[in-house]
């Protein structure tokens, strides 16, 4: 922004030396004012060719915009060097400013200038020199470079996508099949790419047809029935995608076309009288025209081919084909060059090439042809066919040439040979290529143009794919050979599809690079690769620097939100010449904000000047651990981190200048903070926040939660330690029965806070004694503040593992406290409130965030301390890792590990003044208006006294308090909560307000930062680009409304709330569409019925009207080819539902009088008896009322008689009887014959028995007797 003008002149000077090198100084101006890439030219690459050219026109070459330039600055060196032989060692912002208007910062602003003086003038010593104005830009341009080649788009995915086939030879080529989608009543037509088919062939002769997803429909044979001992290998084919057809070539000398229509493969036509072996082909036609296509090919004679077809569609290409389905037709080329065949035209261009013809295209923007081969003398030939345009001409490259491609859009040319370069022609220049492209370390054996893109895709033989960018002329992206597996052999065919970017490889096996469109949309937009560590916003240059724990510093523009700058390794090491990035654990600006200073895992310490990313100094510490904190101000450079250490280093000065504060730290420390004019804080792992002079490094107070809510002074803690020293000792001599008589004071401490707890913690039992234990009862025994807590509902995942473990006699309450100190004491972040009074005990000042998302304010005056303290995590469990606050001290900003961010209303929490009724009055109106979530959560509430409450608590907060020792009575309360939304899915890290903007920045774990009003309306994230901000971004418009994707798949209705800034975009549209589909049910079921209409009769005029004809006339009949479907009776619609009413008019009844009196009833039992009796004297019987049927069979059924039911008894059957009689018999060794009384037994006393009975027995008896037979032996 501040130097636009002035780094554009910088890269103009260097876009000018690079054209100059690679284009020559004649063909600058030639190149930069072509309007095509074909009209540029260049000279040949060698280099003393290019050197001779250079001395010899150096004199005659003149250019305006560059002299004046050189002039500009050459005044600019001269106003530097004046200062600098003066002993001003530079120039101030004034002269510089001055020096500036006069020669190339003519059109800047003094603001945009007295930018750039800062940007340039890193080390702060208000002079800039020359060399520091030259090495500034010339890093600038570098680290920028280098950054636009990391950012640059890939057009292919790191790695292919094997496709299995049916190949077993190398196949010869794959190629494009597009859907022509051709238009009524004409013979134009239009080619589909994105539905296009593949098609492959390999030497054997199969041909496998491909999906656009490239999965297998079918393959064919086109040889199937060879009558001889060696079959011949096929060389190329084309599609002849106008006509359905598909021509390849053999080693026969032969050309067969086969007809691919409806899913068919059949040889239609079979071209033989060629001379030699084709070796390449090519086929083009006509869009506006289906009739007319061109093919040709090259053969190994050198020679080429082209047949012209003008009614291709009238037959085929070579006419009718009669007889037989499975018949063809032959064709002598002979007779097609002679003009024998209608349609046909046919042209022999004979013996251009000395060589074989490795590529041939048609070109029929320039209705040209082009071929070429590895010859030196006539490497491509372009030329035409039928000597129309009389044009011809050679292209003569070292070594002959392989592949190339033509663009038509830029009208160029580029090949690629033997020699590994690719060299871009305009097709009527052949004296000197434009573009020389070098990378490729084997012969180039494939190239194509993606016109689309600007690039340049090319492929060696050693399978390495290099995409070259045409405008910039560099690699974009490079794809070793190892990476490409489709086998051991080189790659043969390359297919290109220029719509859907899709690059098909094959060998004797074909492989895919692809891009998925799905993909790259369902991609989240990040801001690193890496998860970001932290992001600070720079007050200077109104810029955002971010860093990851790769090693990567990147430098944002807020107002746009694009990438300013960004230099990676930037602590690194390098282990067998490898770079390897070292994570960045901190991070800060310089007092002036116009460095930054970073310090990574292995102690390292590193200065930057960010705008240009040149390190102006490093230093390590002697440690050489983890640096967690660091702070700069009044030239100083305070540096703490795993070492338990505060290191202090003179800006600008050697290591050797270095000083140590005393070690007070038993752990170590997490994070530091500064607050004007003479304060440091550090908090440690164990819960410690030692307060610090500035100046000399004295300890003023120490503060622990787990160790009182007093500040433990510096003055104090040598008694204390002698005096727990004595306590420990003593405790250690005396017996339990001594321990049972103690003063009722250490036995009320001893209740509430573990004697493990005394020992370590120093100058606690004196602060028992002195700052607990403050009054006396009437009685005159003292009372202790603290009693024997109650057992109350604490719940920890480590408590029952800590009960197991040790087995004392210490409540639940006192074992959670204890694990609390132990594993949850750990001290994150640190923030002053810089704008509140430090002198006052009754005033917060300091802020500590930490384990289990406990927020506490303290008190630095030595009578304050814990002044509230309240858990800011939105879940339980969840840590606050990241604080931040306004200038004025009025909101809080917490993150958390869950990814939510919290505002706070701290203006009357912890401090002494208090607004007033009408002061606070005209905040909650601000309140209410500037954030959705409040206005929501107080929606019908009144306005609370102070905005401070001591029931905001989060869930289930009651089984994890905070300790007993912090006295939460006094201390527990909670601020005024104003917002509360969820900004990334996993933890925060860091959190930055902006004033001026009115906006919060956040940088999370996954790997994003983003940009927030401060109503929690999204903005963007940094690597996308957004429209400038406003002033004071506090709402957006619904139109401007975004939700990122990741955060839309988690949020929570009140996330989306805010987000959508209190409306409901969505679900207005839910229940407009349910409003009206419910209208139209509910009118549905108020309207009448509408009778069916019945069908209309056929009439007789009607039938005649049809079977008639008015110019042929009566005599005219219809022909009725199929009897038309009977038609379908018509469905009656009835609601699918039942009708769901939200409210019905009813109206109270009312009381009448009775109708059926007694005189009525009477009268009406007379009437009745009297037509009864009238009937009978008539003669006939009066029927009875019928009523519903239903209810006659229910009659029948219910009144029916029950059936009598006599008493079942089983009679045994006659066999087992006999078999009984039997058994017992052969049991007493007797005959088993039944004896007459024995026979009537079993059947009774009926006399006579049937002659089946007496059958029967007879047939019973010899078989028992074999039974008893076998039984016996």
């Amino acid at each position: 922004m501040d130097s636009t003008l002035l780094t554009a002149t910088h890269r103009h000077s260097l876009k000018e030396n690079g054209s100059k090198y690679l284009l020559g100084p004649d063909s600058n101006d030639d190149y930069r004012n072509s309007s095509s890439f074909g009209d540029r030219s260049q000279i040949s690459s060698n280099t003393r060719a290019v050197s001779r050219c250079r001395s010899e026109k150096a004199q005659q070459e003149f250019n305006p915009e560059k002299e004046a330039a050189d002039e500009r600055y050459a005044k600019l060196q001269a106003i530097f060097q004046v200062a600098e032989e003066d002993g001003r060692g530079g120039l101030n912002i004034d002269e510089f400013k001055i020096a500036l208007k006069k020669t190339v910062g003519y059109m800047m602003t003094n603001n945009q200038i007295e930018l750039l003086f800062m940007k340039v003038d890193a080390n702060c010593d208000g002079r800039v020199d020359w060399e520091e104005y030259v090495t500034y830009y010339l890093l600038e341009y570098q680290e920028r470079t280098l950054m636009i080649e990391r950012l640059r788009d890939r057009p292919f995915p790191p790695e292919t996508k094997d496709i299995n086939t049916r190949h077993r030879e190398t196949i010869v080529r794959v190629a494009i099949y597009p859907t022509v989608h051709k238009k009524a009543s004409t013979n134009q037509c239009s080619l589909d790419y994105y539905t296009a088919r593949y098609v492959s062939l390999s030497r054997e002769g199969i041909v496998t047809f491909w999906t656009p997803k490239m999965k297998q429909i079918k393959s064919y044979m086109t040889h199937p029935h060879v009558d001889r001992s060696t079959q011949p290998w096929l060389t190329d084919f084309v599609c002849a995608y106008n006509v359905s057809m598909l021509a390849a070539t053999s080693t026969d000398r032969d050309i067969s076309v086969f007809d691919i229509q409806a899913n068919l493969f059949k040889k239609r036509y079979y071209i033989t009288g060629i001379d030699s072996c084709i070796t390449c082909m090519d086929y083009w036609a006509d869009i506006k025209d289906l009739n007319k296509s061109v093919m040709v090919w090259g053969d190994t004679s050198g020679s080429v081919y082209v047949l012209v077809f003008e009614c291709a569609l009238k037959g085929g290409l070579f006419g009718a084909v009669g007889g037989k389905q499975t018949a063809f037709k032959k064709i002598s080329l002979p007779e097609v060059l002679r003009g024998f065949h209608l349609g046909v035209k046919g042209f022999k261009i004979g013996k251009i090439h000395d060589n074989w013809v490795s590529d041939i295209k048609y070109i029929p923007e320039l209705d040209l042809f082009a071929s070429c081969c590895q010859s030196s003398d006539a490497s491509m030939y372009i030329g035409d066919y039928n000597h129309k345009k009389k044009f011809s001409t050679y292209f003569k490259v070292n070594k002959g040439l392989l592949t190339f491609d033509y663009c038509a859009e830029n009208n160029i040319i580029a090949t690629g040979g033997m020699d590994y370069l690719i060299r871009i022609w305009n097709p009527y220049v052949n004296s000197k290529p434009i573009v020389v492209l070098k990378g490729h370390c084997k012969p180039v054996t494939h190239i194509v143009i993606n016109s689309s893109r600007g690039q340049i895709v090319s492929i060696d033989k050693g399978r390495n794919v290099r995409v070259f960018d045409m405008k910039d002329q560099t690699c974009v992206q490079q794809l070793s050979g190892r990476v490409i597996k489709v086998g051991p052999f080189p790659i043969s065919s390359m297919c290109f599809n220029p719509v859907t970017q899709k690059l098909v490889l094959a060998t004797n096996t074909l492989a895919m690079l692809e891009r998925s469109l799905e993909d790259e949309k369902s991609v989240e937009i990040t801001s690193h690769e890496k998860p970001v560590q932290g992001a600070l916003y720079n007050k200077t240059f109104k810029f955002v620097v971010s860093c990851c724990r790769e090693s990567v510093v990147s430098v944002w523009d807020l107002n746009t939100g694009e990438k300013v700058i960004q230099f990676v390794n930037a602590h690194k090491r390098v282990e067998r010449g490898v770079e390897i990035p070292i994570e960045i654990t901190a991070m800060t600006f310089d007092g002036p904000g116009r460095r930054l200073i970073t310090g990574a895992r292995d102690g390292s310490v590193k200065i930057w000047n960010f705008n240009n990313g040149n390190c102006l100094q490093q230093f390590t510490t002697p440690e050489a651990l983890e640096i967690t904190g660091l702070v700069s101000t009044r030239q100083r450079i305070y540096v703490t981190g795993w070492c338990q250490l505060v290191h202090i280093y003179i800006d600008g000065a050697s290591e050797d200048y270095r000083k140590n504060w005393k070690n007070r730290h038993k752990d170590d420390i997490l994070c530091i903070a500064c607050m004007e004019p003479n304060l440091v804080a550090t908090g440690s792992y164990d819960g410690d926040v030692i307060i610090w002079s500035k100046d000399t490094g004295q300890v003023y107070c120490t503060l622990n939660v787990n160790k009182g809510i007093l500040p433990i002074m510096e003055n104090m803690n040598k008694k204390e330690q002698k005096q727990e020293l004595e306590e420990t000792v003593n405790e250690e001599i005396h017996s339990p029965q001594t321990d049972a008589i103690q003063p009722l004071e250490v036995a009320d401490w001893k209740a509430a806070v573990s004697t493990k707890t005394i020992r370590t913690g120093l100058g606690l039992l004196s602060k028992v004694r002195g700052g607990v234990i403050r009054t006396e009862s009437t009685s005159g025994r003292p009372e202790s503040r603290f009693s024997r807590p109650a057992e109350s509902p604490v719940e920890h995942p480590l408590l029952s593992s800590y009960e197991t473990v040790k087995k004392s006699e210490k409540t639940k309450r006192e074992e959670y406290d204890d694990i609390c100190k132990k594993y949850e004491a750990a001290v994150e972040k640190i923030l002053f409130l810089e704008s509140r009074d430090a002198n006052s005990k009754d005033t917060a000042v300091l802020v500590t965030s930490g384990a289990e998302g406990w927020i506490r304010f303290w008190s630095v005056h030595h009578e304050g301390g814990l002044l509230g303290q309240f858990n800011a995590g939105h879940r339980i469990g969840e840590s606050v890792h990241a604080l931040a606050t306004d200038e004025k001290n009025n909101f809080l900003f917490t993150g958390d590990t869950l990814g939510y961010i919290k505002t706070w209303d701290i203006s009357e929490f912890c401090v002494s003044n208090r607004h007033t009724s009408t002061e606070r009055l005209a905040r909650w109106h601000w309140l209410l208006d500037t954030f959705t979530y409040l206005k929501f959560e107080w929606r019908g509430k009144d306005m609370p006294k102070y905005f401070i409450s001591k029931g905001m608590k989060p869930h289930n907060i009651g089984t994890r308090p905070p300790p007993m020792i912090t006295e939460p009575k006094n201390t527990l309360k909670w601020p005024l909560l104003v917002n509360s939304y969820r900004a990334h899915t996993k933890a925060i890290n860091s959190v930055e307000y902006v004033d001026d903007r009115s906006v919060i920045i956040t940088a999370s774990s996954d790997c994003s930062v983003r940009v927030w009003t401060l109503s929690g309306v999204y903005i963007g994230t940094f690597g996308e680009t957004w429209k400038p901000l406003d002033k004071r971004s506090t709402k957006q418009t619904m139109e401007g409304i975004r939700i990122p994707k990741d955060i839309r798949r988690v949020a929570s209705a009140r996330t989306f709330r805010v987000l959508n800034n209190g409306t409901f975009p969505r679900w207005r549209i839910a229940i407009q569409r349910i409003r009206e589909e419910g209208l139209e049910k509910l009118l549905s079921q108020y309207e009448p019925i509408i009778p069916r209409e019945e069908e209309p009769k056929e009439d007789s005029k009607t039938e005649v009207r049809l079977q008639s004809s008015n110019i042929l006339g009566k005599s005219y009949k219809r022909k009725i080819r199929h009897k038309l479907p009977k038609p379908h009776p018509k469905l009656i619609e009835t609601p699918s539902s039942v009708a769901v009413y939200h409210a019905l008019s009813f109206v109270n009844l009312t009381d009448i009088e009775n109708m059926f009196s007694t005189d009525t009833l009477r009268e009406m039992k007379e009437r009745r008896f009297g037509s009864n009796v009238r009937d009978r004297l008539r003669g006939f019987n009066r029927k009875k009322e019928q009523g519903p049927a239903i209810l006659e069979v229910f009659n029948k059924v219910t009144k029916k008689p029950a059936l009598p039911v006599q008493p079942y008894k089983k009679k045994p059957s006659k066999i087992k009887k006999v078999h009984g009689m039997l058994q017992e018999k052969v049991a007493s060794n007797l005959p088993p014959i039944l004896t007459e009384s024995e026979t009537k037994q079993v059947h009774g006393n009926s006399k006579h028995v049937s002659i089946k009975d007496s059958k029967s027995q007879r047939k019973s008896i010899p078989s028992s007797s074999g039974i008893s037979n076998s039984s016996a032996n």
